[in-house]
């Protein structure tokens, strides 16, 4: 993997942290440089609600730090990020984004190493093993049906049960499913990912982009069941009155949400205390809180204990690497665009 330098003083930086733990009666020398610097910059396409809350408690435990987010996702804060840099302006401190997004920050050299003290609490699969990032908050992928048109009796027990001829054109799906379709191929194997997808297509199933409206649809009966949900748009719509109810297969995905710092951060030890305060108890509590799932075991009402009796697998993000690709084959096996 492709990694660019990273600068004396990040790096040095990164050993007298570890060595200075702050014990009883001492302060923590982040904060003290934190003070200095006086503010943190979040790049994140989280929507300002949640950053807001995220972000004001931070302000709460860290008065002499103002915190600034800009909200891009997907493909624009890529692009965004790697024209700042290219032109010399180092402008953001933080990221913080759902998906494979991250991983091209990653391979180019975007991110520096910080072993977080609550990155303990993460399991593997939901921290790089060389330090660059953790997961902030997990996307379980679900399937998800509509209970007034599915009996609890007739529900599907494996994904290839939605092959059965009794779901032709009562499916819906979305044809961006390049996180999810990534890693059922790495764990179904390549051939049986194909197979099923192809079968699919050919039961007529209802393709729509974005999640939330094809829990809108889902809800309103378009269809009987989605194929792949975010366990987050399942859980808000239920809130909201929905006739929709969460069905677990295995594999459930558990979508990657990685934070890390800029290599390049302005106010690098500012980013290091924003850091530790969203991987802890009480930052994942504000993000359980609107919603999201939690990679940590101890954190009360996490929306991913839902999921139960399936394999919770954590998203390799390193599939992004093939992500052109694997959009091409997805949408090819779908028939969206032709071969």
């Amino acid at each position: 993997m492709k990694k660019l330098s990273v600068p004396m003083t990040f790096a040095g930086g990164i050993l007298i942290f570890a060595l200075l733990t702050p014990a009883a009666g001492f302060s923590d020398p982040r904060v003290e440089e934190a003070k200095k610097e006086g503010a943190m910059v979040l790049y994140s396409g989280m929507t300002v609600a949640d950053a807001k809350a995220l972000l004001g408690a931070f302000e709460k435990k860290y008065p002499f730090i103002k915190t600034t987010h800009h909200r891009v996702s997907g493909a624009r804060l890529i692009s965004r990020i790697q024209t700042e840099h290219r032109a010399g302006r180092y402008l953001w401190d933080v990221f913080m984004q759902a998906g494979f997004d991250g991983y091209a920050l990653l391979e180019e050299g975007y991110f520096g190493r910080y072993e977080s003290p609550e990155r303990v609490h993460f399991s593997d699969g939901h921290k790089d093993p060389e330090g660059y990032w953790t997961t902030a908050y997990v996307t379980p992928m679900t399937a998800s049906y509509n209970k007034r048109l599915v009996s609890k009796g007739e529900v599907p027990k494996d994904y290839l049960d939605f092959l059965e001829p009794k779901w032709t054109a009562k499916l819906g799906v979305d044809p961006r499913e390049v996180e999810w379709y990534a890693n059922i191929k790495k764990v179904w194997g390549p051939d049986k990912a194909r197979r099923f997808v192809t079968g699919l297509a050919r039961s007529r199933i209802a393709l729509r982009e974005g999640r939330a409206l094809l829990t809108e649809l889902l809800g309103a009966g378009e269809f009987a069941i989605l194929v792949n949900n975010y366990l987050q748009n399942l859980v808000e719509a239920q809130e909201k009155g929905s006739p929709i109810e969460l069905l677990a297969l295995d594999p459930v995905i558990a979508g990657a949400g990685p934070i890390a710092i800029y290599r390049l951060a302005p106010h690098p030890n500012a980013a290091r205390l924003f850091v530790d305060f969203v991987l802890s108890k009480e930052g994942q509590e504000i993000i359980v809180h609107y919603g999201r799932s939690s990679a940590r075991s101890d954190v009360r009402g996490n929306p991913i204990e839902k999921v139960k009796g399936v394999k919770i697998i954590p998203s390799d993000i390193k599939l992004g690497k093939f992500y052109r690709e694997t959009l091409k084959e997805f949408q090819e096996l779908l028939g969206v665009i032709k071969k």
